[in-house]
């Protein structure tokens, strides 16, 4: 269930809609729905789908709508809050759960929309790189009209070495973002687990226990 936490880096299949309080709050409910349906068939699997599209739709909305993609997570949340023992029991991991449902929502959101920022400048570098990369190809082929076939492959074959180059190293900024927000929500949920476990030890001290 790990994943639950983070989306990765593919191309987003939810539509965009409507940015009203009361959309977003539908849309909470269809997840949620959804989640009670697949926590009541046993269907752990199925809950971790719904929470990946879930989680995809507040990265979504989360750049123009912030509030709206916190409506979302808090209902989801307390979803999970309350069934945790539901969700563990059918094969949910009790330390992930709990860091989901512990994790502060504005971690949640700056870390979400930290990483598709990352994803995002990652794609347009890609594209641009490309784009003149196959200008200079273009370039190549007019120059080399006269130049036998085994030059103008040549001349691809690097040019296509050096996109792969390009899109890997774009992918490797991807992951360090997205380890890099997974550390910091890590973090968030350590700092909660102590906090709350020093506000329970000056409790029992203050009746003497």
């Amino acid at each position: 269930m790990k994943k639950l936490l983070f989306i990765a880096a593919t191309v987003l299949t939810l539509g965009l809609t409507s940015c009203s309080e009361n959309a977003k709050n539908d849309e909470a409910t269809v997840f949620v729905e959804q989640l009670e349906a697949q926590l009541e068939a046993g269907d752990a699997a199925a809950m971790e789908s719904t929470m990946d599209r879930a989680m995809q739709k507040v990265t979504e909305i989360a750049a123009n709508d912030p509030e709206g993609a916190k409506a979302i997570v808090t209902k989801i949340q307390d979803f999970i809050k309350e069934n945790k023992d539901r969700i563990v029991a059918i094969g949910g991991g009790e330390e992930n759960i709990n860091t989901i449902i512990e994790t502060p929502v504005d971690v949640f959101i700056n870390a979400l929309t930290a990483g598709e920022g990352v994803l995002d400048n990652a794609e347009n570098l890609t594209d641009s790189i490309d784009q003149a990369i196959n200008n200079k190809i273009e370039e190549a082929k007019e120059g080399a009209e006269n130049a036998a076939n085994e030059q103008v492959e040549a001349v691809k074959q690097k040019a296509n070495e050096q996109v792969n180059a390009v899109k890997q190293e774009g992918i490797n900024k991807v992951n360090e973002a997205k380890q890099k927000a997974n550390d910091e929500v890590n973090k968030a949920a350590d700092k909660a687990n102590k906090d709350l476990n020093d506000a329970a030890n000056k409790a029992l001290k203050s009746v003497g226990l």
